[in-house]
């Protein structure tokens, strides 16, 4: 049988020893910090009904689901291609917290049915937080704070934070009375960041000259963020309520970011990345010159509408297995290894877990007199299990 066989999939990949030990080390470290933070964990299934998996504003996933018939009861699943959904579905549906705050988080692989290398593997671990009950500026504050605090834990060096608000343009488009097609045209240019595609739209349709110079100032209002607020206040403010209400939470963010992290924050008012289920402010974070965020988020406000309790939301979640090559080295809080003979005895097996809980790495060997001079070996002295120097 040829080699060849045996490879994974493209975008399937295994984790070997030393980097699945370093990306549970750090899964550790982040689902502490959440839970110190007050988020509790929860454990979607991998695989559940599309009727709920791909149901609301999770549709947008569809192409990236795999699906298959299940033969239990005949219906159509699918493995997960994000967790955001589930948790959606568990806060509406299961803890039914429809007058409380719910902070969770949660990790997990999922899967997609494309490769795309410059995102990543097709099996990300996926690792996040979300505030439900809370449409406040707070959470979102609280929500960016856990994310570079997250960053903080995962030693990443030259953190920058990205912003943007998904109503800063929809609020334009309704102002301009834009049709749907002309609306999902001008979205998909700035999702691409397209700007000539942006420039010769704009020039061809319709509207009063004060919307259209606002529109063609969109471009210009991307860069630091204290630089383009300012901007957006002197060239946007007044023009509607939900414009003004969208630039004031943004300005509430960057103040708030500048006064507990300082950390370079870059604002980009024709952000429409997540447009498809963002109904807010939207945030990433990157790590030195990756040009992929390492953590992104946003609000995503009514996404339990569907489940029958609509709530809102904030959240963030980052690929843990993408992050890897970004993050230290670890080493195993192990104090020493000692080797123990493989026989079958009480005395011996409690020896060997009393080793353990000292925090000992004890690994039984076949053959003691193998091993190399100066390691160290359980050996039965006068009835007692004790530890000696080969």
């Amino acid at each position: 049988m040829q080699q060849s066989t045996w490879f994974t999939p493209e975008g399937l990949e295994d984790l070997l020893p030393p980097q699945a030990q370093k990306l549970e080390f750090y899964r550790r470290k982040l689902v502490d910090g959440f839970e110190l933070s007050g988020f509790e964990m929860v454990l979607p299934p991998l695989a559940e009904f599309t009727d709920s998996l791909l149901t609301g504003t999770a549709g947008h996933m569809a192409v990236d689901t795999c699906r298959f018939t299940d033969q239990e009861s005949g219906r159509m699943m699918g493995v997960r291609a994000d967790m955001t959904p589930q948790v959606a579905r568990i806060v509406s549906n299961r803890l039914k917290a429809d007058s409380t705050i719910s902070r969770l988080c949660y990790v997990g692989e999922v899967l997609k049915t494309r490769n795309n290398k410059a995102k990543g593997s097709r099996s990300p671990i996926q690792v996040g937080a979300e505030i439900f009950g809370h449409q406040g500026v707070e959470s979102d504050i609280e929500i960016i704070e856990l994310m570079l605090e997250s960053m903080k834990l995962l030693k990443l060096p030259d953190i920058k934070v990205s912003l943007g608000h998904v109503a800063i343009v929809t609020e334009l488009m309704t102002l301009a009375n834009f049709s749907d097609s002309q609306s999902s045209e001008l979205i998909n240019i700035l999702e691409r960041k397209a700007i000539p595609e942006f420039e010769a739209f704009i020039a061809q349709i319709h509207m009063s000259p004060i919307l259209k110079s606002k529109f063609e100032q969109l471009p210009k209002m991307c860069g630091s963020a204290t630089e383009v607020i300012a901007l957006a206040m002197h060239e946007l403010a007044g023009l509607s309520a939900g414009l003004d209400a969208a630039i004031a939470r943004l300005d509430t963010v960057i103040d708030a970011i500048a006064e507990i992290n300082a950390v370079p924050v870059h604002l980009d008012m024709a952000e429409m990345r997540g447009y498809q289920y963002h109904t807010g402010i939207v945030f990433a974070c990157y790590s030195g010159s990756k040009l992929q965020p390492v953590a992104k988020g946003g609000r995503y406000d009514n996404i339990g509408s569907v489940f029958g309790l609509a709530l809102p939301a904030s959240g963030f979640s980052l690929d843990l297995r993408s992050a890897l090559d970004l993050l230290e080295e670890v080493t195993l809080n192990v104090t020493e290894t000692i080797y123990a003979p493989s026989l079958v005895d009480k005395s011996l097996q409690e020896a060997i877990a009393d080793l353990k809980k000292q925090g000992f790495r004890v690994i039984k060997s076949y053959d003691l007199s193998s091993l190399n001079k100066g390691v160290k070996t359980l050996s039965k002295q006068s009835g007692q299990w004790s530890v000696e120097t080969l």
